[in-house]
């Protein structure tokens, strides 16, 4: 039987046995070295809980309508009698699905409108400012010591390049048509379009049917206001997309409406005319086309009936002011901040270092071997 040796990490191959009481052994060893780093590292944390930026979040809840009534379904039912598909959005009453919601306050319209809101930082002197003005003036935003500090160290090249593509932007011309049909951002626009998507977030629940809006600003009172803002404009968009299909399904149904009307009279007509011509009905033949006559007439009665009632419910349907989005949980001023979370943040760089002094540890006999292995190659 083979007798196992221990043999210490520090000069122990790939192919060596490692003992649990070594390993402690030598963790002991170097607890100096271990303590030192974890020491820094923290140190490190401390800074960075310290000098991280506040921010404060602030959210509602509101639940979608669903849009789905029984006027809609019925148009939907008339329209395919008549060989007509008014497709699905009919059927849903022109409500926009709430998983395009996203999208929506990703677009450029949407967040040019959140620019504009009006808020009230400490810096600005109890005066309204704009939010555009707020990101892109450096005299209503706190001192930030870490964002200046990666901004000019291992973000210098992206500041460089931002500034070499901004003076091309400049140089370049816009065809005047362009300008006209596309919306196109400047450089501060996108800059600015950039830090209000980072901060806005809209969190769908498809299972129990509510979204959560929220925005993260420095300051809460901001916060709540923007939140707020946010909101009534995803409601505006929302809104506006709805009454274009009440005003899309009222022009189908007015339209067949006319129809159906000069059809009924025809049938109308043409049946009184040939009553009037064929008084008596002593053939078989007569009373034939008289039942004929009768049918068309009865549907056409049916149709035209149906879409003078649908054309008044159309009509008030297009001047409802119900609200879309219906809010279960108005947005509140934020007590406490959201970032930094400084315990967060002292025990992740704990852990850091002590992960660092012991992988190093381990790593270190390695490097040793094979730096020593590239010298004797080259002698």
């Amino acid at each position: 039987m083979e007798e196992k040796t221990n043999i210490p990490i520090s000069g122990y191959n790939a192919s060596d046995e490692i003992d649990l009481k070594d390993i402690i052994i030598q963790l002991w060893k170097k607890r100096k070295f271990i303590l030192s780093v974890t020491g820094l590292f923290l140190l490190l944390g401390i800074f960075i809980a310290l000098f991280s930026p506040v921010k404060y979040s602030a959210h509602c809840t509101v639940i979608p309508q669903s849009g789905k009534d029984g006027s809609s379904s019925s148009l939907g039912g008339l329209a395919a009698m008549m060989g007509v598909n008014i497709g699905a959005t009919g059927a849903t009453g022109g409500t926009l699905s709430p998983n395009v919601y996203p999208q929506i306050v990703k677009s450029v319209p949407f967040t040019r409108e959140i620019m504009q809101t009006p808020i009230k930082v400490e810096r600005s002197g109890g005066k309204e400012i704009r939010l555009y003005d707020y990101y892109t003036d450096k005299q209503y935003q706190p001192f930030n010591l870490l964002g200046n500090i990666k901004k000019y160290t291992i973000g210098l090249p992206g500041v460089l390049i931002g500034t070499i593509r901004g003076g091309s932007r400049q140089e370049q011309a816009v065809p005047s048509d362009t300008v006209s049909s596309l919306p196109i951002l400047s450089m501060e626009e996108e800059q600015v379009y950039q830090a209000i998507q980072r901060s806005m977030q809209l969190d769908l629940n498809s299972k129990d049917g509510y979204i959560i809006i929220s925005y993260t600003f420095p300051e809460a009172g901001a916060a709540a206001r923007i939140t707020d803002q946010v909101r009534k404009t995803l409601e505006k968009y929302v809104t506006a997309f709805k009454s274009e299909k009440a005003e899309d399904n009222l022009a189908f149904v007015a339209q067949s409406f006319d129809d159906a009307q000069v059809d009924f009279l025809d049938k109308q007509n043409r049946l009184a005319s040939f009553q009037d011509a064929n008084r008596g009905l002593t053939t078989a033949s007569a009373r034939a086309t008289e039942q004929r006559l009768r049918s068309e007439y009865d549907v056409a009665f049916t149709i035209y009936n149906e879409l003078a009632k649908q054309l008044e419910q159309v009509k008030l349907a297009v001047k409802e002011t119900k609200p879309v989005l219906t809010v279960i949980e108005p947005v509140v001023v934020p007590v406490q901040k959201s970032a930094p979370k400084r315990s967060m943040i002292l025990i992740g760089f704990l852990f850091l270092g002590l992960i660092v002094a012991i992988g190093w540890m381990f790593v270190k006999p390695f490097v040793t071997e094979i730096s020593q292995s590239v010298r004797q190659n080259q002698g």
